[in-house]
């Protein structure tokens, strides 16, 4: 059993890591490309992937009549590991929700301020879920539990939830680096919605 406090001080720990990584890497020439497009490749992957297993599930159940019992769980996997890399590119084009009610109330030095402050916090929240989920996938480990329909570890099929949110994190990072360099502009307000 973890406790609440290994969990913050090693979620601290690796959010320090994540973002002088991030630093780091910011820097050489090539890797956000390879980093974007790797996001991009496996969310269009995994989601296609999930599309297709559900297509053939329904073909099978409604035309042939033979419904594959692994079919539910694989689209279920796919999409979940579609929508988490999914989130990285979202965060990194600003396709998140927001909420501006602050910005409206705000000079431009107050938003870019509010700005970092929110990708910091966004940056520790998930790698506290990164660590969270990385005690749950070795807690599921532990337990050797495999799935009904495919045999798989249940461990593996979760470690979508510490990866996604270490990604989370490295994006969340990123974004303070560009916002904090001037590499990145403030967020802009939603207006008429």
């Amino acid at each position: 059993m973890v406790t609440l406090n290994t969990l913050l001080w090693q979620s601290a720990i690796f959010a320090l890591v994540v973002f002088v990584l991030a630093a780091f890497l910011a820097k050489r020439p090539g890797f956000r490309r390879f980093f974007y497009v790797l996001s991009d490749v496996l969310a269009g992957v995994f989601l296609s992937a999930g599309l297709a297993v559900v297509l053939i599930s329904v073909f099978m159940r409604y035309v042939l009549n033979n419904p594959p019992g692994w079919a539910d769980e694989f689209a279920r996997i796919f999409v979940a590991w579609g929508a988490m890399f999914g989130f990285t590119v979202a965060l990194r084009e600003g396709r998140h929700i927001t909420v501006d009610i602050l910005f409206s109330f705000l000079g431009p030095v107050g938003k870019r301020r509010l700005d970092l402050l929110a990708h910091a916090i966004g940056l520790l929240f998930s790698a506290f879920i990164t660590v969270a989920g990385w005690h749950y996938v070795m807690f599921l480990r532990q337990l050797g539990l495999r799935s009904i329909y495919t045999d798989i570890p249940e461990w593996i099929l979760t470690f979508i939830l510490p990866l996604g949110f270490a990604l989370f994190a490295f994006q969340f990072a990123l974004g303070f680096l560009d916002l904090y360099s001037g590499r990145a502009e403030v967020h802009e307000e939603v207006s008429g919605v």
